[in-house]
């Protein structure tokens, strides 16, 4: 299993309507917390056993705290609801170490950013990335309104007139991604938002390559199940080999055979169930990889992916 940091909540603000900032120290005097590049994020251990993945708003290489921003989700299963109405300064909780499955790629110099409400967390810490290592970006923040936007001071300072913001309620309509992204003109767009928003991103860059477009989720989007199936998995370190049904995971067939293994949020967004592939052909459902490495056939979240084949040889 990963190791787990103790951290207490330092401070905890109102960042925007049903938003909260909080800002986490480590929990021992002296401790030192890993260094976090921009699109990083980290998985919350709640007192209830639920975990949760939450993006820094900072990019730092020693940082003395780490800082999250939590919406209050309507449709919560009892985390971000935990968080608003039961959090508090002085609080201990448990954190894992900084991921990254939505890094700026140093390739791209001239770059697009697109954030819809919460969203704008790991954007922003993109932006204050991109401003430092002097790219050329632009910044396009979406909202249901003005004040469900958060850290709209902040990125008025950072990024001047890189900065569109585009309220539906002002506009009376939602943001117009198709004029936006017609033409390429930028070396990759990093978009991340709810997800009818990142569908209507999707749509409209469906011209562009496919590396130049790159999304951080909230959720997975459902995916049809009819052609689930059976296979063999084989376990190559535990020299076990069990027959994963139509109706279970791998993540749920390891917690069958009473094998450890880390996970999160179960739906194949945050990359944290990650196991590497020794044989067979994977049916890779997650979110994390890019299509490069899908081909490449070596990374394998155990959560949501599959079997193309008979059989799959993992390295646990």
């Amino acid at each position: 299993m990963s190791t787990l940091l103790d951290v207490v909540v330092r401070d905890m603000r109102a960042q925007a309507r049903d938003i909260v900032s909080i800002e986490l120290a480590p929990a021992v005097a002296g401790t030192v917390l890993p260094s976090a590049e921009a699109g990083a994020h980290i998985d919350l251990h709640l007192p209830s056993g639920l975990v949760r993945q939450y993006s820094l708003t900072r990019p730092e290489a020693r940082p003395a705290t780490y800082t999250v921003a939590v919406g209050r989700d309507a449709n919560s299963r009892g985390g971000s609801r935990w968080i608003h109405e039961q959090l508090r300064v002085g609080t201990r909780l448990r954190i894992g170490a900084p991921r990254n499955n939505f890094a700026l790629d140093p390739a791209h110099r001239r770059v697009l950013l697109l954030a819809g409400g919460i969203g704008i967390t790991p954007i922003y810490a993109m932006a204050q990335t991109c401003d430092a290592e002097a790219r050329d970006w632009q910044l396009h923040a979406c909202a249901r309104s003005a004040a469900r936007l958060p850290y709209q001071e902040e990125l008025r300072a950072l990024a001047g007139d890189r900065m569109t913001l585009h309220f539906d309620d002002v506009q009376g309509r939602p943001c117009d991604f198709r004029a936006l992204l017609g033409r390429q003109r930028w070396d990759a767009l990093y978009a991340c938002g709810p997800a009818p928003m990142l569908a209507a991103v999707r749509e409209a860059a469906a011209h562009w390559p496919a590396e130049a477009v790159r999304f951080e989720l909230f959720q997975a989007p459902e995916t049809p199940q009819a052609t689930r199936r059976a296979f063999e998995l084989v376990l190559a370190r535990a020299e076990t080999t069990t027959t994963v049904s139509q109706d279970e995971s791998v993540l749920d067939a390891l917690e069958r055979l009473g094998i450890e293994h880390p996970c999160a949020c179960r739906e194949g967004i945050c990359g944290s169930c990650e196991a590497t592939l020794l044989e067979g052909q994977a049916e890779h459902c997650d979110m994390v990889l890019s299509p490069a490495e899908r081909a490449a056939n070596r990374r394998f979240m155990v959560c949501v992916s599959r079997c193309a084949g008979d059989r799959l040889v993992l390295d646990l």
